[in-house]
């Protein structure tokens, strides 16, 4: 019983250590393929939904600031997959945690978010490649 107990106490633990912050960008493993300084927005193809409708709006603001941008409805990594290191896992959870928050989901420079205002994304894109 103690064992089970302590156990459960340590996944609980190991699972809320792995949390964050759902209102902000995140460090994540980019996709494979990925050009820098681009932003990549996955959501549903060709979809009447409200979660599509949010990411061709930010892809209009977007390219009315200038900035970069890729619209795709999924994503794959590309390493070594025989042998990755701790920090590309650290980095995979974190992107897939936020790709099951829901579209749309914003991948910039090593960070990502789910459903983020445009002024995040342009804050984030700006921000990682050391734009005014």
């Amino acid at each position: 019983m103690l064992a089970c107990g302590l156990y459960g106490a340590w996944q609980w633990w190991h699972e809320r250590s792995e949390a964050f912050d759902a209102s902000a960008f995140v460090a994540v493993e980019m996709p494979g393929g990925m050009q820098p300084n681009t932003v990549l927005v996955l959501a549903p193809a060709n979809c009447p939904s409200e979660q599509a409708q949010r990411s061709e709006a930010l892809i209009r603001e977007l390219d009315r600031a200038g900035i970069p941008v890729v619209r795709d409805s999924g994503f794959a990594f590309a390493f070594d997959v025989a042998d990755p290191t701790t920090e590309q896992m650290q980095g995979i959870k974190r992107a897939l945690a936020v790709a099951k928050r829901g579209a749309p989901v914003v991948f910039v420079n090593g960070l990502a978010m789910s459903n983020p205002t445009a002024e995040q994304t342009i804050a984030a894109y700006r921000g990682s490649v050391g734009s005014p």
